[in-house]
């Protein structure tokens, strides 16, 4: 498999839509992991999401950056790791963006100004794909 038809394939999983996997470091640095409804893709590899302002990953990822997405099908049986660096923005234009992108968000809040409304970048380093039906090496990337 080659590297562009890797990224494709992390890019189609990310599309899909499936809630994901975020990971990152707390100030103790022990790995704080947690589901995610959604994200918006933007060229080359970088996830847009949304997550509550003060929520324990917002202090986290200004404390530490590192952080890892793991998307997977609907049958677990192709898994796709995602190392990168995340960072909070404030940015009322991209906020309205990932809203017009995702209406599930409009369950959780009220709106691209809602004080509530967190906004993550992040962005790509690595990519990894582990996909069960061509064996239990994954396949990796650097970007």
């Amino acid at each position: 498999m080659s590297d562009e038809q890797l990224l494709a394939i992390a890019r189609e999983m990310a599309s899909a839509g499936r809630p994901f996997v975020l990971a990152t470091v707390d100030q103790a640095d022990v790995p704080q992991v947690r589901w995610m409804g959604g994200c918006a893709l933007e060229e080359p590899l970088t996830f847009w999401m949304a997550a509550g302002a003060t929520s324990p990953k917002m202090d986290q990822i200004r404390g530490n950056p590192a952080a890892q997405v793991m998307f997977s099908d609907e049958s677990f049986g192709r898994v796709c790791t995602i190392t990168g660096v995340c960072e909070v923005v404030d940015d009322m234009e991209r906020k309205r963006r990932l809203w017009e992108t995702m209406p599930a968000l409009a369950t959780y809040l009220s709106g691209p100004d809602d004080p509530k409304f967190g906004l993550l970048k992040f962005v790509a380093r690595q990519v990894a794909l582990l996909d069960m039906k061509q064996g239990m090496e994954p396949k990796t990337t650097e970007l």
